[in-house]
């Protein structure tokens, strides 16, 4: 493999295995396919620039824990990452001192006044409400998920009485679309399939010792495609139409709300969406924000879930709004649901 590389290919490929996993110099060499002098020659050059460390058994690695990636962006990439940095710091509810310390980074990689506006973001991070003990479960699951070990955990779900331990071994740490939530998507070896946990639910962390491997055949994009956020269901998929008044229709065309989504315009102005989704349950929150501008036309189950919190709500505003007569039923669900029922 050596053979036909140029020196600066072979420092490039030594940093990546480096950083991958431990290797003597025999090793590299093999690896390489180089003599051992070249790769002890190698080595030393790369260490001048990199944190290479040496364990007990004598085999060399890169520190990742201490690798700082130098980054040089034109105008426009840095606004991509100045946008996602923003995102990052006004959805934290909590002191994240690494999200404060990175903005900082960041920051001084990148031009005004997005220099200035991440600086002062990090310096609100670090006023909000410590939560030690949170920032050290997202510690041990991103080290746990870069270097493939499994962790012992102790999981309060939402719905649970009680507490429950798990080992899991994390597979994908993932954004939630909706909120400020961070999932990780891992194997439990209690229920022996993979699931997302959220990470603020975990109430404890600890790295096991031992080690797995993720699957070749796990594709995260195949996994959450019908997924809306995180949540994804092992059930087969529901279809979703929503019909979106005129008045709607334009905002629910500026996004992406779902990846595989198809937005068909309508006669009135309107438009009809659909969407195959795993678990209609989590739109909740999302089609109750559209009010009497969304219309649930399928599944059978979130329509009437919709209409049973039209006739509670009813029954609410009814009675306080200070009008002579409360309104009917008929009339709630005109209000809510549109014309078409």
């Amino acid at each position: 493999m050596g053979k036909g590389m140029t020196k600066s290919e072979r420092l490039a490929e030594m940093k990546r295995l480096y950083i991958q996993r431990a290797l003597t110099d025999i090793e590299m060499a093999e690896r390489l396919g180089v003599d051992r002098a070249t790769a002890y020659r190698d080595r030393i050059e790369l260490t001048a620039e990199y944190p290479i460390e040496q364990d007990d058994e004598g085999r060399y690695r890169i520190d990742r824990a201490r690798l700082i990636s130098e980054i040089k962006v034109n105008l426009h990439e840095a606004l991509t990452l100045y946008l996602a940095a923003r995102k990052t710091s006004r959805q934290t509810r909590f002191q994240q001192p690494h999200a404060a310390s990175a903005l900082e980074k960041l920051a001084a990689t990148l031009r005004q006044p997005m220099t200035g506006r991440l600086l002062k973001a990090a310096e609100r991070l670090l006023k909000q409400e410590k939560a030690p003990e949170r920032v050290r479960v997202l510690e041990i699951l991103a080290q746990a998920w870069v270097e493939q070990c499994k962790v012992r955990i102790r999981y309060q779900g939402l719905k649970s009485l009680g507490v429950s331990n798990h080992t899991i071994s994390p597979y994908l740490m993932e954004p939630s679309i909706w909120s400020d939530s961070v999932y990780v998507i891992a194997y439990s070896d209690v229920f022996e399939k993979v699931m997302p946990f959220k990470v603020d639910r975990i109430e404890s962390a600890v790295l096991s010792g031992e080690t797995f491997e993720i699957p070749e055949a796990f594709d995260d994009q195949q996994l959450l495609k019908h997924a809306w956020g995180i949540w994804y269901g092992e059930e087969e998929p529901v279809t979703v139409r929503l019909r979106f008044s005129a008045e709607a229709a334009r905002r629910v065309k500026e996004s992406i709300w779902h990846p595989l989504e198809e937005v068909a315009d309508g006669e009135d102005g309107g438009c009809l969406w659909t969407a195959q989704v795993a678990e209609w349950r989590e739109m909740l929150p999302w089609v109750r924000g559209w009010g009497a501008d969304c219309e649930v036309l399928e599944p059978k189950e979130l329509r009437e879930t919709l209409m049973g919190e039209a006739r509670a709500m009813a029954e609410i505003y009814g009675w306080q709004i200070g009008s002579s007569s409360k309104p009917t039923l008929d009339d709630t669900f005109s209000d809510f649901f549109g014309e078409s029922k």
